[in-house]
């Protein structure tokens, strides 16, 4: 007898966690920058130092089928590259209305200079360039490098192209006649001839000016996320279960329709079922974060994860206690963009 009743419970625990299930949601939010700029600085000038590593030789080369060939034509590959990417970013900070005037040097402006490492200059050519350009800050691209492959896949006989980007970054402040940030990263991007719906076709590929003029913009593009905050896409999971009421909730959250979503989880929180309960303060909390209620949101799974606490909903606590962090780390970030912001 105790042996079926202990079975039974087993049964019951399986059908019990079985029955949530999750729903995935795309979101857009505002990310925070990396390195807040001084609230004086309200004129920049983007520069190029125009610094090349001494073994940097492969400018005029890329990787074909896993051999090194040189270019039929020779193109200048740097100055087109830094050009694009500083472009980008110029065009990323002239649309955040937060400086009075953006000045860009012509890159051919100063000349190439091969050096073994990439390190600050001296004050007086930072001086030379600020007396110069009148500007509160320079932004300075100390390097940029990047190397183009395009190579045939054996398995899929399709054709895979990358380009490896190398860039260093320096902020100058002329007032205070110091480097107050600097920022190094080496990223690759990829082309691999599909389309949104996974179909190929090889004229996707880009070939080399064309595969570095994209990279270099993505670069620039990437660096203004660096200094400025910026829209991210990030996921979130809607909590359900095959019960009719909580399913069509999760499908209009799904359509951003929050408020009558919310309506029908709020009638869920003095369920007498357990679960039902835990899926709506969860959900209701996921509503208080579309709404810009973080506050409110951390409530909620505080008291989802007490419901949810023992071994009977432990799936559910971990996903409760999961979103809970990540809600932790998101005050942060508004934090953040909110002194940011006062800073402008």
């Amino acid at each position: 007898m105790k042996l079926k009743s202990g079975l039974l419970w087993i049964v019951l625990l399986l059908i019990l966690s079985s029955c949530v299930s999750y729903e995935n949601l795309t979101i857009e939010v505002l990310k925070p920058a990396k390195f807040s700029l001084p609230a004086n600085i309200r004129k920049i000038a983007i520069v190029s130092r125009n610094l090349k590593y001494e073994d940097d030789t492969l400018q005029h080369y890329q990787v074909k089928n896993r051999q090194l060939i040189k270019d039929n034509f020779k193109f200048n590959t740097d100055s087109v590259a830094q050009i694009t990417c500083i472009d980008s970013l110029a065009t990323k900070l002239m649309a955040q209305n937060r400086f009075d005037s953006i000045l860009i040097l012509p890159v051919n402006s100063l000349p190439v200079i091969h050096v073994k490492q990439i390190g600050p200059g001296k004050a007086e050519w930072y001086k030379g360039i600020s007396n110069k350009t009148a500007v509160d800050a320079l932004i300075l691209l100390d390097m940029f490098s990047c190397f183009y492959s395009n190579q045939k896949d054996e398995y899929a006989s399709t054709t895979l192209a990358n380009v490896v980007t190398s860039n260093i970054w320096s902020i100058y402040d002329c007032k205070r006649h110091k480097i107050i940030d600097r920022f190094a990263q080496v990223d690759t991007l990829y082309w691999d001839g599909t389309d949104d719906n996974g179909n190929y076709n090889e004229r996707r590929i880009p070939a080399k000016k064309e595969a570095i003029i994209l990279a270099s913009a993505v670069i620039g593009e990437n660096y203004s996320k660096h200094i400025m905050p910026s829209w991210s896409m990030v996921y979130r999971e809607i909590m359900s279960c095959s019960k009719p009421e909580l399913k069509q909730a999760a499908m209009l959250a799904q359509k951003s329709k929050w408020e009558e979503a919310s309506a029908i989880w709020q009638k869920y929180t003095d369920s007498k079922n357990k679960r039902d309960k835990i899926i709506a303060l969860y959900n209701l909390a996921l509503a208080g974060e579309m709404n810009g209620n973080i506050d409110q949101a951390l409530e909620l799974t505080a008291k989802a994860a007490k419901l949810s606490g023992g071994s009977i909903w432990k799936s559910e606590n971990e996903a409760v206690r999961k979103y809970s962090a990540v809600l932790y780390r998101r005050k942060l970030e508004i934090n953040k963009l909110d002194a940011q912001h006062e800073l402008r």
